[in-house]
């Protein structure tokens, strides 16, 4: 009995050692290990503008920073001259789509979508790193609300999605 604890116990030390060289920190192409994030413009068309919230380009910047932090492959930097790669985006849509409708023809479910232009930039070399001309992120909520306050909430939402398909983006790929 006391042999078979022993081993039980010797395998157990060895998967903890086996295991203590992994990590999931990833090194980007060209030594990138900080980023420059430039606040998100607003390039939505004039003629779709009635669809905008106030303040997006802001709350978008903030959460894919947040999200980087989160992430920890790379490091946020608020000086653009001390960065190894710079994130530029422009917000281009923000709209919403009815998915279900109820039996009066009433939307009773609507996605969110939230499209951005955005591209990594190699800051040493001038390199487009990648660039995604319709990129993503959206969400799906029900529109019954007197105060839209679940227009305001799902408008956080598809902004968490995005930056975290931004992120995604950036350090998954290599």
């Amino acid at each position: 009995m006391k042999k078979v604890s022993q081993l039980i116990l010797t395998t157990l030390l060895f998967s903890l050692i086996a295991g203590c060289g992994y990590t999931q920190k990833v090194v980007l192409p060209g030594g990138i290990r900080t980023i420059y994030v430039e606040t998100f413009k607003n390039a939505i068309p004039a003629e779709r503008i009635f669809a905008y919230r106030s303040g997006l380009e802001i709350d978008l910047t903030n959460a894919v920073i947040k999200r980087f932090n989160f992430d920890g492959n790379v490091r946020i930097v608020k000086d653009k001259s001390k960065a190894d790669a710079k994130l530029v985006g422009a917000i281009i849509s923000y709209d919403q789509e009815a998915i279900r409708y109820t039996t009066l023809d009433r939307p009773q479910e609507l996605r969110l979508h939230l499209v951005v232009d955005v591209k990594l930039i190699n800051l040493k070399t001038g390199e487009l790193m990648w660039h995604e001309a319709n990129f993503s992120g959206s969400t799906l909520f029900e529109p019954n609300d007197e105060q839209g306050l679940r227009r305001v909430s799902a408008a956080s939402d598809a902004v968490q999605d995005l930056a975290r398909n931004i992120v995604d983006r950036t350090v998954e790929d290599w």
